[in-house]
């Protein structure tokens, strides 16, 4: 990359940038006191009705003020500056014009920009749309927005070297506290779930009160001298709280207190872990809630990763490393984590060019070589915009001796645009008759065998179509596979030790979670997640089971005992309805062919994926089913462009993969069940 890049790291009172240049990072710094982080705020002159980044105006304008230019963007609303309203954009162009000026006078010129917004900012947020306004403003209409969370994994000095599918949690303590888990795909962390609180803010204020609490007498007479007293003064408290907790938390662990000198107020760290240990508690209950609201658990977590200016706060790490059981990556310098890592995703901005893909059709005309050099066109058999296949008949012509002929297709298909001979018309000799659009389909798609496997229990294929499940009806075993190689990708064995169960069935719980069922003759069940191993509810049914049937939707099961009651001289069968989230037992029926009774249990799970017919993610392919075979057809021009016989089989299913790559089969006959993969290609 030879281009410099602007990255802005856009916090919510304070900001940091730097330009990229030959993989090179040279930090912008604040030309008022040459700290790496900017003053995130701004005024609105009284005089000129002109936005000013930074705290120029500040004590002599304090209700023109805003300590943060974001403030107007998170609240997706104008804020009042005097008597002014000013919406979120204006406020961001201002601050982007004063780091873009002093990135030029630092550095030469930059014509690319990045910013980092909030991982709260999804896709379509209109948020998104106001910083991408001001940048336009600023003179960069072509900003790339990167979420502060995937900067943070980014970041070179994290020295996190993750493979695709690992879940990376991310602690963001600024102003705002933020957890983020994040799931890397391909190679870049992408957001999932994500709490935040206002805990760093609240923070300051409380420490701000105690200082004005005790300096009382101080603080109010240093702004005598002009108008608007309480706010100048509660300006000033922030920032030397702000300073000194900064000073505390970077300290080593030995320094009790730190002071600034005037005002004489001395903050201790013992206080200031007492007023943060509220935080951490939350920090602690929102990781395990966007944790748990993915369906893993902390243990499956590749990594934690903490910056942001509060995550050196004592007690902090700590806190976070006995609560989730993992441990604690800290960048050095992490305030400025999130503004390396942006660097870095957008220096590899090389590596994203799309090449044009090639043409997969081409406009040709049609003409026919007619005895005698001529014939009346008697009719048209495909009509306009109409798909026909190689050999097909299109059209009907007299000649002069009153023969008929049918006017064929050639060896490729394609689909009729235009008829250029009217009906009654002459259809001449080498003379176009029609425009068609030709699609090559040999050359659009070509099917390759990538492997077969074949297993004694069956198989499932999961309704986001990513993974395949491969399962003993034995209850012995549960292996999750990758769909592109047959790879194992997590693998769960209840039966080890004692307890060994003698049947199993796979079903899909809660939250889309995965889960094995098992029991044994005498009637002990147990449910298992098969991602994490672990056991989520045991009970017992006290008799031998003889049907056992599961509702996924309700997540409950049946199981029937054939003669297990005893109604006056007569057996009946029973039937114990539970619920498998908590083991409880709900319903107790005793009467006959019960099972017939219960609609949308089921012996096997209904979320799989697999079908007799199914149609590409991208429309293009339709796979189906016919006669024991595996037939693939182009929607666009109904051409067979693959055929696979499967026989003999007494069931064939198909399915895609979720991105369309990859073709699944699914055949079971008289030697167990077996699943083929071919992938996908398309010409170059």
């Amino acid at each position: 990359m030879t281009e410099p890049v602007l990255v802005v790291d856009l916090g919510s009172w304070a900001l940091s940038a730097a330009v990229v240049t030959r993989d090179q990072l040279h930090l912008v710094r604040d030309p008022a006191t040459g700290a790496a982080r900017w003053p995130g705020g701004a005024s609105l002159d009284p005089a000129s009705k002109r936005l000013v980044a930074g705290e120029q105006l500040r004590n002599q304008h304090p209700r023109h003020y805003v300590d943060g230019v974001r403030r107007a963007v998170d609240a997706n609303a104008p804020i009042w500056l005097g008597d002014q309203l000013v919406n979120g954009a204006e406020l961001v162009a201002a601050a982007l014009d004063a780091v873009v000026q002093e990135a030029r006078r630092q550095h030469g010129d930059v014509r690319r920009l990045a910013v980092t917004v909030p991982a709260a900012y999804r896709t379509h947020d209109p948020r998104r749309e106001m910083l991408v306004t001001a940048a336009a403003v600023a003179g960069f209409p072509d900003v790339e927005l990167v979420h502060d969370p995937s900067a943070a994994v980014a970041d070179p000095l994290a020295q996190l070297d993750l493979p695709d599918g690992a879940y990376v949690l991310v602690c963001d303590l600024g102003a705002t506290w933020s957890a983020t888990l994040t799931q890397v795909q391909r190679g870049m962390a992408v957001p999932l779930s994500q709490e935040s609180s206002g805990s760093g803010r609240d923070l300051d204020v409380v420490l701000a009160a105690d200082l004005r609490a005790t300096l009382a007498e101080w603080v109010e007479p240093a702004f005598a001298a002009g108008g608007d007293t309480s706010v100048r003064a509660n300006f000033h408290a922030l920032d030397i709280v702000r300073r000194l907790k900064h000073r505390l938390s970077e300290a080593p662990e030995a320094t009790d207190q730190v002071e600034p000198g005037a005002p004489p107020y001395t903050i201790r760290r013992n206080l200031l872990e007492q007023l943060t240990e509220p935080a951490n508690r939350w920090l602690i209950a929102s990781c395990r809630a966007v944790v748990a609201r993915a369906g893993i658990v902390p243990a499956e977590l590749a990594a934690v990763v903490l910056d942001g200016g509060c995550s050196h706060l004592p007690g902090v790490a700590q806190a976070l490393h006995a609560g989730l059981g993992r441990p604690v990556t800290r960048p050095p310098e992490p305030e400025l984590a999130v503004l390396r890592g942006a660097a870095r995703l957008a220096g590899d901005r090389g590596t994203r060019t799309l090449p044009a893909d090639p043409a997969p059709w081409r406009v040709e005309p049609l003409a026919w070589t007619v005895p005698g050099g001529r014939g009346r066109l008697v009719r048209w058999l495909a009509k306009e915009g109409e798909p026909y296949p190689a050999g097909a008949p299109l059209a009907q012509v007299r000649t002069a001796d009153d023969r008929v002929f049918d006017l064929t297709a050639g060896r490729t298909g394609g689909v009729l645009l235009e008829h250029r001979v009217p009906v009654g018309g002459m259809v001449v000799s080498g003379a176009a008759a029609a425009h068609v659009r030709i699609v090559p389909t040999a050359e659009r798609f070509q099917l390759a065998k990538r492997h077969h496997l074949r297993v004694a229990g069956d198989w499932l294929l999961m309704p986001d179509r990513r993974m395949l499940v491969e399962w003993s009806r034995t209850g012995e075993y549960v292996k999750v596979r990758a769909v592109d190689s047959g790879a194992l990708v997590t693998e769960l064995r209840p039966g080890r030790g004692a307890g060994r169960p003698q049947h199993g069935q796979v079903a899909l719980g809660p939250n889309q979670q995965l889960s094995l069922v098992t029991w044994d003759a005498d009637g002990h069940f147990a449910v298992w997640d098969v991602l994490s191993g672990r056991m989520t509810s045991s009970f017992s049914d006290g008799h031998r089971p003889d049907a056992v049937l599961v509702n996924e939707g309700e997540w409950r099961l049946v199981a029937s005992g054939e003669g297990a009651a005893s109604v006056g001289r007569y057996r009946r069968d029973v039937a114990t309805v539970w619920d498998l989230a908590t083991g409880a037992r709900l319903d107790r029926i005793v009467g006959e062919d019960l099972m017939r009774r219960f609609a949308g249990y089921t012996g096997t799970s209904r979320a799989d994926a697999f079908a007799t017919e199914m149609a590409s993610p991208d429309g293009r392919l339709r796979a189906a089913v016919l006669d024991g075979s595996v037939c693939v057809r182009d929607v666009e021009t109904e051409a067979e462009v693959f055929r696979a016989d499967l026989s003999p089989a007494r069931q064939v299913r198909t399915a895609f993969c979720h991105q369309g790559r990859h073709l699944l089969a699914r055949r079971t006959d008289d030697e167990g069940t077996s699943i083929d993969v071919w992938e996908v290609l398309q010409p170059a």
